[in-house]
């Protein structure tokens, strides 16, 4: 008696309850064990595609780098998983610093039965690993089958009703069941915690989606560097389909690992890796063959020669088309707790942009500050309070500012106010960012000091981070001076062009579709953006802006072409709202900023060819590091533009912009034969055009060249691009 008290007080609570989900449980498991036993298997073509993602603005997402591979595999339970790789192409879009960490992901998973669920895990092109072990807290390798015999040490289980799920693009009807993980584990394991969907007459596996995560007491032992940048847990959706022979494989498989920095609240990166499998079908059951039955029967992993892996046609897919079809929201209830809609308020140290604590640039010199993002989640659902404040060191002044966002639906609204520095530059691309203006290079921003605060409404129109987007605000715009004569770099640092000064109440309505076709992602289509600004007070001015960007893949060219086009209409207009053209802007092979008017147009076209070599991601040791391929890329461009002016109250704006230096000394320069200063930029009734020749790293991302402007007396020009500028 004493003996069975002792074991009731010591019993963990039940894995399953009622009864009868228990039983479906023993019957799954029993189906589960009895496809692990039976000889066979299966073999498909299995086309996959990673993606190294880039989200920013809380609402844009994209593939910074993109690969497919296409490969003929062999799975049986008595000879292993046999994978010959045929195909594989990628498509690099900008310099993939998320590249460089250290994390291990899924590429394919042979099978969703046994003791054990393996996967294939796989670093990079050409790096793949398989094994039993769990080294430190990394993207697994083997996880603990939910209907593993020893399940209930690891896992507690509800549910176990019908539902119709929407599973691979079809209404699917199946049995439920929600896995939770045993949280008190003495040794760490890894363990799957989500939806279990089973077919409703075999009750075997239909699906898996949720996550896969490390449980229970980490390894002792110091940690390696590696280890404390790589995350515990990566997002699943494990699909299967039934053969003809009734046997289950396959069908398609998604792995993602997603940022959890502070910066994260729908900013960051991830790592999507999507599988699908075509044209499977049974193997041959050889007479006396015997299933082991083990986790790992092991893996052998062969690929074409070189050559034919890049001359590859037999694509099933177009490049990207896998990672539009899902987006991250899919995961949002499995997502990281700081990535939650729900909970406690949670406070960051970071805010929207690194531009807000750390920037370096003409004006300010080095700024440092702090930033904080609370979500006051389940305090106040949708509401979030933001504020920055840093010191501009070579200027020696205080910005920073705050405000209240407030999320429902599809709606954001927000208000807020502050001291910023403003950029001036018009005609700029979808990412551009100019917080590092002044660390390289002579910096290719113009700024101005703006005070105010408003009242923004912005609605998402769909997932691909379309917006429709109205704010009203009262500004005080104020010029200013360059303070930092030199870059980090020791460039000799532009002078910054005069703004005009005074109050103003700014009416802003924005109008932006499919925003992640750019020059930044690797993404095909057509995006647009059409903008409306309406200034009354000291400032008065209408400003209507459009811009047009098409990214079009022609294997193993890239077609990238954008079109803006932009009107201001005032009788003096500001000196800021002008439209600027040359150089850096829009127009290479002429002088920075040589253009300026109230109405322009510009137009860029650029056709790349990755070059065949160096594109290969170099692996730093034996402990997982690797820093991105260089892939460099060859690239012609050609651009043509106008910016003109309407009235005498444009020709007396552009002048007002400044006068004209030289960009190495500094010095004014003059008419040979008056004397007097030359305009820092003219206005003009024709056309100008110029072409350029680049060879690109990192898909184009990092560029050096020459650009030439197409017009008598011109030179040709030495090019360094960063960030895909043209």
């Amino acid at each position: 008696m004493l003996g069975i008290l002792l074991a009731l007080q010591t019993a963990g609570p039940a894995a399953c309850a009622p009864a009868a989900l228990c039983r479906l449980l023993d019957s799954a498991a029993a189906t589960n064990r009895a496809m692990m036993l039976t000889p066979g298997g299966y073999r498909a073509v299995v086309e996959t595609e990673t993606a190294t993602l880039g989200r920013v603005e809380g609402r844009v997402e994209g593939a910074t780098l993109l690969e497919q591979t296409s490969s003929t595999v062999s799975w049986s339970p008595d000879g292993g998983f046999a994978q010959h790789v045929v195909g594989s192409r990628s498509f690099p879009n900008a310099i993939p610093l998320s590249r460089i960490a250290f994390l291990r992901i899924g590429w394919v998973a042979p099978t969703l039965s046994g003791e054990r669920l393996p996967l294939i895990a796989r670093n990079a092109p050409g790096e793949t690993r398989f094994s039993e072990t769990l080294s430190g807290p990394l993207a697994p390798d083997i996880v603990v089958h939910p209907l593993a015999s020893d399940r209930e040490t690891y896992y507690r289980f509800s549910g176990g009703l019908p539902v119709s799920r929407s599973i691979d693009g079809a209404e699917r009807s199946v049995i439920s069941i929600e896995v939770t993980p045993v949280a008190t584990l003495t040794r760490e394991e890894t363990l799957f915690e989500g939806e279990m969907d089973l077919d409703p007459e075999s009750h075997a596996v239909v699906r898996l989606f949720g996550r896969f995560k490390a449980v229970g007491r980490p390894k002792r032992g110091m940690m390696s560097l590696t280890n404390l940048f790589e995350p515990r847990e990566t997002l699943v959706d494990l699909v299967n389909q039934r053969l003809a022979d009734g046997t289950w494989v396959p069908r398609t498989q998604r792995f993602e690992i997603e940022s959890t920095s502070s910066r994260a609240w729908g900013y960051g990166n991830a790592r999507r890796v999507i599988s699908r499998y075509h044209d499977a079908e049974p193997l041959p059951r050889r007479p006396g063959a015997l299933a082991i039955g083990s986790t790992t029967t092991g893996y052998s992993l062969t690929t074409a020669p070189r050559d034919s892996l890049r001359h590859y046609r037999g694509w099933r897919t177009h490049a990207g088309e896998m990672t539009k079809s899902v987006a991250g929201a899919d995961f949002s209830r499995y997502r990281a707790n700081i990535l939650q809609p729900t909970g406690r308020p949670d406070l960051h140290r970071q805010g929207y942009d690194p531009g807000e604590f750390l920037r370096v640039n003409k004006v300010e010199g080095i700024f440092t500050g702090a930033s904080l993002l609370l979500r006051l989640r389940d305090a106040a659902p949708g509401v979030a309070l933001h504020a920055t404040g840093g010191y501009a060191w070579s200027e020696k002044a205080v910005r920073g500012g705050g405000g209240v966002t407030w999320e429902t639906g599809p709606w954001q609204v927000e208000a807020a106010g502050g001291r910023t520095i403003a950029v001036t530059n018009k005609f700029r691309n979808q990412f551009d960012n100019p917080v590092l203006g002044a660390l390289v290079g002579r910096d290719s921003w113009d700024y101005l000091d703006r005070v105010g605060g408003g009242l923004g409404v912005t609605r998402r129109l769909d997932q691909s981070g379309s917006i429709a987007q109205v704010e009203v605000a009262g500004m005080e715009d104020r010029p200013l001076v360059r303070h930092m004569e030199r870059s980090l770099a020791q460039w000799r640092l532009r002078e910054n062009r005069n703004s005009a000064e005074g109050n103003y109440v700014r009416t802003r309505a924005v109008l932006e579709l499919n925003p992640a076709v750019s020059p930044v992602y690797a993404q095909d289509g057509i995006g647009f953006r059409g903008e409306f600004e309406y200034g009354s007070g000291d400032l008065d001015y209408t400003r209507v802006e459009a811009r047009v960007a098409v990214r079009k893949s022609l294997t193993p060219f890239i077609f990238i072409g954008r079109i803006h086009a932009g009107a201001v209409f005032a009788d003096h207009p500001p000196p800021q709202q002008l439209f600027e053209l040359g150089g850096p802007v829009g127009l290479p092979g002429y002088d920075y900023k040589e253009f300026a008017g109230d109405r322009a147009l510009l137009f860029r076209a650029r056709i790349s060819y990755p070059l065949p070599m160096l594109d290969t991601p170099i692996r730093i040791g034996g402990g997982g590091l690797t820093l991105p391929s260089l892939s460099p890329a060859i690239s012609f461009g050609w651009q043509t533009g106008i910016a003109d002016v309407r009235n005498a109250g444009g020709t007396a704006a552009v002048r007002a912009l400044g006068d004209k230096r030289d960009e190495k000394t500094g010095e004014l320069i003059t008419d040979p034969l008056t004397g007097d200063p030359l305009p820092a930029a003219v206005p003009t009734d024709e056309f100008h055009h110029s072409v350029d020749i680049r060879i690109g790293f990192f898909g184009d991302a990092l560029a050096v060249g020459f650009a030439r402007a197409l017009e008598p007396g011109r030179k040709t020009t030495f090019i360094f691009a960063f960030g895909r500028q043209f």
